[in-house]
């Protein structure tokens, strides 16, 4: 577990920031985060999703493959090496689908999205402690699950909401 700790703590950093608010400087503590991406794939109306558990929700989620920035890696290298690492996937042709603030009242991550097509298939890499199910899931199903709040994972609604406005428009 120490060594857990540690390495959240190198990823994160938890630190004060003063901000003119009105006429004072206020101090608000927040988490100094270095940015993750995630990426959407959707191939003969499937979308490309992973099922794992997450400890601060306390369940198993549906959501699409996604991680942390290395400190000198671009968004896009992440969403590549996170495809990669989880499903086992890589892709030629990528996308942007902009990007997000998912906790903007104590953490300054910002989220890239990323639409990925033209797969290979290859072996996952997972961390030790990730157990990850790799599932294509029907666009149709994709929509009820997020209707019904089984699907409730931010950047997997957002990133799929911004696939189907582009397709449908």
């Amino acid at each position: 577990m120490v060594k857990l700790i540690s390495e959240v703590m190198s990823v994160f950093r938890f630190i004060t920031k003063e901000v003119w608010v009105g006429s004072r400087v206020v101090q608000f503590k927040m988490v100094d985060h270095p940015g993750a991406s995630a990426a959407l794939v959707v191939k003969d109306g499937l979308v490309l999703m992973v099922e794992q558990y997450r400890p601060a929700a306390g369940r198993k989620m549906l959501e699409l493959p996604a991680g942390t920035i290395d400190r000198k890696e671009s968004p896009l290298n992440c969403a590549q090496r996170e495809l990669q690492e989880e499903t086992g996937y890589s892709a030629e042709t990528w996308e942007s689908l902009g990007h997000l603030y998912p906790t903007p009242g104590y953490t300054n991550e910002v989220l890239h999205l990323f639409l990925a097509s033209d797969l290979s298939k290859g072996e996952q890499q997972l961390d030790e402690e990730e157990d990850i199910k790799v599932r294509w899931l029907p666009i149709a199903e994709v929509e009820r699950l997020i209707d019904e709040g089984e699907i409730n994972d931010a950047k997997t609604i957002i990133a799929f909401f911004k696939y189907i406005r582009n397709t449908r428009s």
